[in-house]
Parts: C-alpha cells; sequence; structure tokens
C-alpha cells in the first residue's frame, strides 16, 4: 500500500517502542489517512472523532532534484523552483521590472518548472495558504538552474467533510464557514494555539469543542462532527419547573423562564411533554415534533387542597369506588365493605399534609388495606397493608409499606412492622394515619384497651418522592381479604 500525498499523517511514539511496532503504528496511521482521504465514516454520531493531523513533508537540502523539462529552444534555459516543505504553492517568475512571465501550481512534488531566457536573472514568488509569502532571485540562467525557497508556517487549517449543508461553523465566536451541498469545509488562517468551536444547524444539536494546541502548517481533518437532528425545544413557563418527554426527565426551567432542549429525532412523531412543579398540576401534553426549533408556551395551574371530609358510609355518593364495593347494614349501621384490588377514593379530594381517621373490622380475619396520596387516575400512591390473623400471603401481625407507581403492581419498599396489639375478626380499630411532608405515621386503637399504640413511620427518601405529595386517601384490597370501615374523617394539618 502506497500513499501518494505530498502530507505524511503525524506519528506518535511510546516510549520503549520496537521498530516493529512503529512500523505497525505507521502502516495504520496512513490506513487512517486513506480511509479519511476516500470519505469513509469512522465516526459514529454522538462520538467525538479525532482529527487526522497532516504536515507537509519537509525535504532536505540534500535531496536530489530531477528535472524533467527540457528547453524547447538554445536560446531557453529551464528554471526548477523547488519548495520546502513539499507544497502545492502557487509559483510566480518575474523579470528585473517586476513584469510577471509566468506562473504555476508546484503540484504534489513541490516542485514548478519554466523555460525561460538563458543568462538572465527572475525574481521568483511563491504563495500557499496557511504560510508566509517566500520569494528568491535566481542566478543567471544557465541550461538548467535550481531555485530552492524554504515556506515557513503561519496557520492551521481545518477541514470537515460529511457535514449537513447549511451548516455554520463558528471559530472563537466568529462565523467562519457555511457548508455547501457537498458537506465539505475548508478553514484556514487559524493561528497556531487553543480555540473555540462551535457548529451550529437548525435541525442539528449544537456542537461545542475545544480546539487544543493547534499546530502552524498542520492540516486537521475531521470526518465528521457528533451531530444529530433534534428538535431544537424552548420551553418556557415557571422557574425550577421539571420537563419531561415520554417519561425521561430533559432539563429544568431556568430563572429567566426558559429551557432550551435539544431532542434527538430523526423524523416527525408525537410525543408526549409533561412539565412538573412542586404545588402544580402537572402539565402535559401530545405535540407533534419534528427537527427544528420549536416554542412551547406552558402554564401551570397551582393545586388547591380540599377542606375537611367527613363519610358515615350512608351510600357511596362521595366515591369513585369500584364496582367490587357495597355499603352493608351492620344493626341499625351502615358500614363500608372493601373488597377486589381496584383503588378507590372520595372524589375530587386533595390533600398534602393531613390527618385520617377512620374504624375497621377484620371481616375474614386476613387484613385490611387503605391508600395514601392517591393520584387523579389512581395509579401512584402509597399502600399499607395491615396483615391479619388469618392472611395466607403475608406474616400474620405484621405492618406493611407499599409503593404503587405508574399503575403497576405494588413494590414494598419498607422492612415490616410488628403489630403490638391483639387482632381478630370480632373486634373494632380504630386507625389514625398522619402524614407530613415525606413522612407518613400511622396508630391503632383497639376498642377493648382504648389505648393508642404505634403501627409504623415510614419516610418516603426516593428521588421521585416529589410526585407523591399531593392526593387523596382510599381503600383497597392487596391480597384478597375483605373488611369494613366506618366513620371516616379527614382534616388537613396547617404548618404554623
Amino acid at each position: 500500500m502506497i500513499l501518494s500525498t505530498p502530507f505524511e499523517a503525524k506519528q506518535f511514539s511510546l516510549p520503549g517502542e520496537t521498530s516493529s511496532r512503529r512500523a505497525l503504528a505507521k502502516y495504520l496511521s496512513v490506513a487512517v489517512c486513506l480511509f479519511a482521504l476516500a470519505g469513509v465514516g469512522l465516526a459514529q454520531p454522538g462520538v467525538k472523532e479525532l482529527p487526522i493531523v497532516t504536515k507537509p513533508r519537509e525535504r532536505s537540502t540534500t535531496e536530489r532534484v530531477v528535472i524533467n523539462t527540457k528547453p524547447a529552444q538554445p536560446s531557453k534555459s529551464v528554471l526548477a523552483v523547488v519548495l520546502t516543505p513539499v507544497i502545492n504553492g502557487q509559483v510566480l517568475v518575474k523579470d528585473s521590472s517586476g513584469r510577471v512571465l509566468a506562473k504555476q501550481e508546484a503540484g504534489e512534488s513541490g516542485q514548478a518548472e519554466f523555460q525561460l531566457r538563458r543568462g538572465k536573472v527572475y525574481q521568483v514568488e511563491v504563495t500557499f495558504p496557511g504560510f508566509l509569502h517566500a520569494s528568491g532571485k535566481s542566478k543567471p540562467l544557465k541550461p538548467n538552474e535550481i531555485l530552492r525557497l524554504t515556506l515557513t508556517p503561519q496557520f492551521a487549517t481545518l477541514k470537515w467533510q460529511r457535514l449537513p449543508a447549511q451548516a455554520q461553523i463558528f471559530v472563537d465566536d466568529q462565523l467562519r464557514a457555511t457548508v455547501d451541498q457537498t458537506g465539505e469545509v475548508t478553514i484556514g488562517e487559524i493561528k497556531p494555539g487553543d480555540h473555540s468551536l462551535l457548529i451550529r444547524h437548525p435541525e442539528y444539536n449544537d456542537y461545542l469543542d475545544r480546539l487544543e494546541k493547534l499546530e502552524a502548517g498542520g492540516v486537521y481533518t475531521y470526518g465528521r462532527a457528533p451531530l444529530e437532528r433534534v428538535a431544537k425545544l424552548t420551553i418556557q413557563g415557571p422557574p425550577n419547573a421539571t420537563v419531561l418527554i415520554d417519561g425521561a426527565v430533559q432539563g429544568k426551567i431556568k430563572g429567566d423562564g426558559l429551557v432550551r432542549i435539544d431532542y434527538r429525532l430523526d423524523q416527525v412523531s408525537e410525543h408526549s411533554i409533561s412539565v412538573e412543579l412542586l404545588g402544580y398540576q402537572t402539565w402535559s401534553k401530545r405535540e407533534l415534533l419534528a427537527p427544528g426549533p420549536r416554542t412551547i408556551n406552558v402554564a401551570l395551574d397551582p393545586i388547591i387542597t380540599s377542606a375537611g371530609f367527613s363519610d358515615y358510609f350512608a351510600n357511596l355518593s362521595q366515591w369513585n369506588a369500584p364496582s367490587s364495593w357495597k355499603i352493608i347494614l351492620d344493626g341499625r349501621n351502615n358500614k363500608l365493605e372493601v373488597a377486589g384490588e381496584q383503588i378507590g377514593a372520595p372524589s375530587d379530594k386533595t390533600y398534602r399534609d393531613f390527618r385520617a381517621v377512620f374504624t375497621i373490622w377484620l371481616k375474614d380475619g386476613k387484613g385490611a388495606t387503605w391508600a395514601v396520596r392517591v393520584d387523579k387516575e389512581g395509579r401512584n400512591y402509597y399502600l399499607f397493608h395491615l396483615a391479619g390473623p388469618n392472611s395466607t400471603t403475608h406474616t400474620p401481625k405484621k405492618f406493611y409499606t407499599y409503593l404503587v407507581k405508574d399503575g403497576a403492581a405494588p413494590v414494598e419498599v419498607d422492612t415490616p412492622a410488628p403489630v403490638l396489639v391483639d387482632l381478630n375478626q370480632k373486634d373494632p380499630y380504630t386507625i389514625k394515619v398522619e402524614v407530613t411532608g415525606y413522612a407518613v405515621a400511622h396508630y391503632i386503637t383497639p376498642e377493648q384497651s382504648g389505648e393508642e399504640n404505634t403501627l409504623g413511620a415510614w419516610t418516603d427518601t426516593a428521588m421521585a418522592k416529589d410526585k407523591f405529595l399531593y392526593g387523596s386517601f382510599g381503600f383497597r384490597s392487596l391480597s384478597g381479604e375483605v373488611f369494613t370501615v366506618d366513620d371516616l374523617h379527614i382534616e388537613p394539618i396547617t404548618k404554623r
């Protein structure tokens, strides 16, 4: 494999490298350079690609020069202008009065040859992007004459391939180029040292990078910047609100009421956008998103907590009750009989900190279950289960804590606490629930003793705990138990 180019891939050596390892490294470097020249993608979207760094080959002063041109007439001589480093510079030949006689590119060999009048002296000037201009004067021409000129590198050059058309490239916050339909761009006259880079396109993510230690004369060729098509969203809403797309957190609205989000999007598609803020009702909407800029304005409604609530269960008119519930008559007193795993809660009731007091009977002795901070859809809440003496699914006389999230099966989140009072199917028990912040405390009072005992205290420390700061109160069956409820009272707790 031969790389026919005036540039050489920059080599790096490691301490203790053997000659064979250096040869392999050189082979791989040349192979990578060929891939780059052929336009083969070596980087994947989203992955930063290191550039191929090339520099013109330095030419030794003792390197043999071969002149290929032969004088066409006896009065003519051949002037060979040999450039170091080996670059395709623009070579101008002038006479003693400054009149341009000929111009030619040096080509890949870095050598330009001119047929000129013999015996004369000529002024030669060479230019090449990124290098200081060089000039020199020939000797009076003999049949063949060689003039060697050395160019000093002044700038670095940046090159990209396979960029989206219309992408803009900024170096040090200055627009330096706009990509055309070829997807290729070259930027010269970059001063050596460190620079900031920004590639911007309306339908792609902004790509920011730091170009470090650029060297004069170096050509930095990038196969592709890690760009992905995105919906460039600007969400306007209350500061500190969290923005989610399809349930995943994407950012938080800043103090100026704005957050900008680049959301990866290959094509037009529908997505769910939600905005959440403690103390406010969640804003949620299905939006058709497309690559490119989009502004969405969000207004959140504050959560209004409900007043106190009492029910003696004459009927279920105040409840969103499942069909498995029913009102039963016990002597002259009505009670609620709870059965089935579907949650039931009072209609249109929302609380943050509150106290709930109610009376239960363990009808089949298997236990009783109630829920705290039930959301409007009944899909998210804390769930507490009192295992009765006849429980076959839980350890009898233990108190369990669960979390129900997104309508999934309950997940146990705390170690079961022992119940220190006697439990039976006949006697009533008064349950008191106190909810403050992220803490939920339970107390149980048997009618026979009248002595209040602690059932358990639990504090939610999970990352998603803010999702459970508001909601209603309700009942359900956890493991097939059937129990009855009466005299429910809910009272908001106001912090002083």
